[in-house]
Formats: C-alpha cells, structure tokens, sequence
C-alpha cells in the first residue's frame, strides 16, 4: 500500500492517528469515509499543512482555541474555519498514539468499562482507552468551540475583549506635527 505524500483535512475525514511507516517515521493514517490510507507526514505536520494553505497555522488555531474556551491543553482546534471542520485530541497531541476525531462523525458512545466504544458515521467502531465520561467532554468541547467561534466570526463582540488603549497611553500628533513619544518616559 502506497503511502499519500501530503493530505489536507477535508469533510468526510472521520479520524486520523499516528502510525510508524516500515522505516520507523511517523506518519498520519487516516480514515475518510470508508477508506484508511497513511500520509507521509506527522499527524501535527497534516494539521499545520491544512492550516497553512488556507492561511492559518496550528500554532494560531492552538492559542485561539486554547482562549475561545478557557482551557490549558488538550484542546479541539478548527482545522478549516470555512468549512466548518474541529478536530479533538484523545490525548496530548505530542504522543504519537493520538488520535483526533472530526466530531460530526461521531454517531454514538458508549461506555465499556474504563474504556469507550465509539461508533462512526461509516459504520465502523473504535474501541478508545477513554472513560465514557471524559471522551463525552471532549466531543462536546469540540461543538462548542465551532459554536462560539462561528458566533464570534459573524457578529463580533467588542465589548468582551478591550483592544483599545488607556487614554492616558495615547501617542497624539501636537501641533508641531511631530508624535508626542517624550510621554513615553513619564508613565
């Protein structure tokens, strides 16, 4: 089976994952559909690849995330604002072993044990090392960072995030057309 050199996150992606080649390199395996197929690139590499081509980096949709819903780590991240795809990590996204989901593709879960069954919307099933409970979490932190930052993209609310300076700290054109920056060592 041939590997893909380069993917670009798109709708119908259901997960991916990171898989070693037979040369011992991380690569993306991921599911579309009803098909897998292995990308010669890093799970986090295909994501900063779908980022950037549209004009956006990982690490931007990381901190912007990471603000949109007041979390440290493990947060879901928007692969492609326009298209409306999230992507939610099972773990830290640095371990190899993790995988991220496209959450519209999450039909069902249900718990077996300490572990969750995850049935996708191709039919197939997945058995995630997640308690029901926490894996629930993290769907549901996925739709709400779509939800808000879709919200905040189509009517922004500059009343919750201050851009303007104080006034005190205003550099003003004087009369003599020159910038007032000797304030600068007054404050």
């Amino acid at each position: 089976m041939m590997e893909q050199k380069n993917y670009f996150v798109e709708k119908k992606m259901i997960l991916m994952l990171g898989e070693y080649n037979r040369f011992g390199k991380l690569c993306a395996r991921v599911m579309a559909g009803t098909s897998a197929f292995l990308v010669d690139r890093a799970p986090l590499q295909v994501l900063d690849d779908t980022l950037t081509y549209i004009g956006f980096d990982l690490k931007g949709a990381t901190t912007g995330a990471k603000v949109v819903l007041d979390r440290k780590a493990k947060c879901p991240i928007i692969v492609n604002p326009y298209l409306g795809i999230c992507l939610f990590p099972t773990k830290s996204p640095k371990k190899a072993d993790c995988i991220w989901f496209n959450p519209e593709h999450i039909e069902k879960t249900t718990a077996m044990g300490n572990k969750t069954i995850v049935e996708l919307s191709n039919g197939y099933t997945m058995i995630i090392e997640s308690k029901l409970a926490a894996f629930n979490d993290k769907i549901e932190k996925a739709r709400q960072l779509i939800h808000l930052s879709t919200k905040r993209g189509k009517q922004p609310d500059t009343s919750s995030y201050e851009h303007t300076p104080p006034i005190d700290h205003q550099l003003t054109k004087e009369k003599s057309g020159k910038y007032n920056f000797d304030t600068l060592g007054n404050l």
